[in-house]
């Protein structure tokens, strides 16, 4: 006879693989019976195309009237409503040109296409693209943007731990684990899609953050730069991990750990799917003698200081419908960083492998699938405690079902699973605040179920962590809704291999 957690465990399994099996007929499906408008586009132009749906931002009201022929050659794009933003930072998400010949058969796709690829910038609330007939069939395009709010002087308020439930119930709600101050924030600077970030953070962590990103400095407007600086202070900080659960040590008098990196991030875009980023990093930590007095292991040899070079490199493909809330498409993520750079700054060298794959399949009837598959490999399997490159708990790399703990490893693998139903997708008009950036308030609401499941190996720490070189699993309901800038707040409920269930809050999709 099977135990509760045996029988739990094959239901798990079983739910796992129907859901990977409709992901995979219905993606197959829907490549046989939907082929690639590329095909009868690559004579006309040649720019990949990417047929897609809008979540958000919808208008389909795209011909006048009727052409009497099979395709239309773009005379002029004429864009309306960037008061701010230049016009070349739209052409450039654009898969058409004027001079480019289109088919009209393929006309909504394209222009659904290059509508998401203007939205996905985040710098407008809403795009629409129409056309407009001049002579026989010459035609101009007609790109109609409103414009978002770009300028953020905001107070800071938020809490240091990992994620809500942590410091809901973990920390019962302390006030002392939060963290205070101002951000400012220029999202489209100079009307260039530049970003200016300054941070001064007090409470819980002290943080001064400084970073200026260029996304184009070539003419081709393919290179990018982002020069930041970052030093940040802890009197708090966790020394251990026991239980699969953080250990954390204080102290009133003395900062227990101070953190300072600087250094440059290089962009590539060489078209609108893809996208490489290198980076050069200069890091410099300290910890309180009683730190690494109660932890060696910390920095590795009971050392206070460490530094070093990492170098960074980033690989990403893109085709997504709507970054946001993607419905469609799939996003593809490499990755690979060398902590130590021999005879410069030395203390430490880790070498780190990282790639995820998500696939987004519009099911029909309003249902949604999803799969991800993420992993990452790093050596050699000592590593200082600080430093340990694999392992779940933190950020995007985490499991539902176990938001109180964290999982520890030099490597990892996961996959998820979940499928999700459309129950609203309304725009409302906001009468009491005129300001145009504000006039409109998108709210879709979709339920979802899923299964996810996951591996942490550890060849150091394990003998502390029972969630660790041990199969993870769990699965559950939630709700997410996704409102104004692209806020969005979900509601779950789950259930763990190890039996352990409950609700939770996240502010984050936890996939790419």
């Amino acid at each position: 006879m099977l135990t509760n957690k045996s029988s739990f465990f094959y239901r798990f399994l079983i739910v796992m693989v129907l859901l990977l099996s409709c992901t995979v007929v219905f993606s197959r499906l829907q490549a046989a019976t939907n082929p690639s408008p590329t095909d009868s586009l690559k004579k006309d132009s040649s720019l990949p195309l990417l047929a897609a749906y809008t979540a958000i931002p919808k208008d389909t009201s795209l011909v006048a009237q009727p052409f009497d022929y099979p395709y239309i050659v773009i005379k002029n794009i004429n864009i309306k409503g960037n008061k701010i933003t230049k016009r070349p930072i739209i052409l450039r998400e654009m898969t058409f040109h004027a001079g480019d010949t289109v088919r009209l058969e393929e006309l909504e796709k394209t222009f659904k296409q290059n509508r998401n690829n203007i939205y996905n910038t985040r710098l407008f609330n809403e795009v629409s693209l129409k056309i407009e007939q001049l002579k026989d069939n010459i035609a101009d395009i007609i790109v109609n943007v409103e414009e978002r709010w770009y300028i953020f002087p905001s107070p800071i308020f938020e809490i240091a731990d990992r994620n809500f439930n942590e410091w809901w119930n973990t920390h019962n709600r302390d006030f002392k684990r939060t963290q205070y101050g101002l951000f400012l924030g220029i999202d489209n600077f100079r009307g260039r899609k530049e970003r200016v970030k300054l941070l001064a953070q007090f409470g819980y962590t002290q943080k001064f953050d400084i970073s200026y990103s260029i996304p184009y400095i070539d003419k081709k407007r393919q290179i990018g730069l982002n020069p930041f600086v970052s030093f940040s202070n802890n009197r708090e900080i966790y020394y251990t991990t026991q239980d699969n659960k953080q250990v954390f040590f204080s102290d009133n008098e003395k900062m227990m750990r101070s953190r300072f990196k600087a250094g440059i991030n290089m962009t590539y875009r060489p078209n609108i799917h893809e996208s490489h980023n290198g980076s050069v990093t200069y890091f410099y930590n300290t910890i309180a003698d009683t730190v690494a007095k109660i932890n060696p292991d910390y920095f590795l040899d009971g050392r206070t200081t460490q530094q070093y070079v990492q170098l960074f490199y980033g690989f990403t493909d893109d085709h997504r419908d709507i970054a946001a809330y993607p419905r469609s498409g799939y996003f593809l993520r490499a990755q690979v960083a060398q902590l130590g750079v021999p005879a410069i700054f030395s203390d430490i060298s880790i070498t780190s492998l990282y790639a995820s794959y998500t696939r987004y399949i519009p099911l029909g009837k309003r249902w949604f699938g999803v799969a991800n598959a993420r992993g990452k490999l790093s050596f050699p399997a000592i590593q200082p405690y600080f430093n340990q490159q694999g392992g779940m708990g933190y950020g995007s790399s985490s499991l539902r079902g176990y938001e109180y703990s964290v999982i520890d490893g030099q490597m990892f693998g996961l996959l998820r699973t979940a499928m999700r139903y459309e129950l609203l997708n309304k725009k409302f008009k906001n009468n009491i605040i005129k300001a145009p950036q504000f006039r409109t308030i998108p709210l879709a609401i979709y339920l979802k179920t899923y299964a996810e499941t996951g591996y942490v190996r550890d060849a150091y720490y394990y003998e502390a962590n029972p969630l660790t070189n041990v199969l993870l699993g769990s699965t559950g309901l939630g709700i997410d809704v996704l409102s104004v800038y692209d806020w969005l707040w979900s509601l779950e409920y789950s259930v763990n291999l190890q039996g352990q269930h409950g609700f939770f809050i996240s502010f984050s999709l936890n996939y790419d």
